[in-house]
């Protein structure tokens, strides 16, 4: 086999960032996106893991891909919050000082497909611990 310096398959966002919370469990959701940035662009996110933020707020893949297990505790002003306070008002949810990222089931077996299209093993679901 030829080794290229081009990678022969490339990633997209998504299927990146469900291999980088498998390998690293309870990291922040910054934490992920900068690796992500630096997989798709090689350089650093001047944004500090700002950009592409949509992926973890999006009800397409946030508590059906991956779960945020850290303790929320910080109250924010928000007109769409993903966890809404019902007794503070409109406007108001709670987050996380700094997420925990863990993956479903649904989302180690794509993460796990992703992992056959690279052509490695795949991994045994492990349950996070809270």
């Amino acid at each position: 086999m030829i080794q290229t310096a081009e990678p022969q398959v490339k990633l997209s966002g998504i299927e990146y960032l469900l291999l980088s919370i498998q390998a690293n469990p309870g990291k922040s959701q910054r934490w992920h996106l900068r690796r992500k940035h630096m997989y798709q662009h090689g350089r650093p996110d001047w944004h500090k893991g700002g950009s592409g933020c949509g992926y973890f707020i999006s009800p397409s893949y946030r508590n059906i891909l991956w779960r945020d297990h850290a303790p929320l505790d910080v109250e924010f002003p928000c007109w769409v919050p993903s966890n809404p306070i019902f007794n503070g008002g409109l406007g108001k949810g709670l987050r996380s000082k700094s997420g925990q990222m863990h993956l479903t089931i649904p989302g180690w077996k794509r993460a796990n497909q992703t992992r056959t299209k690279l052509g490695l093993p795949t991994i045994p679901y492990v349950q996070p611990s809270k």
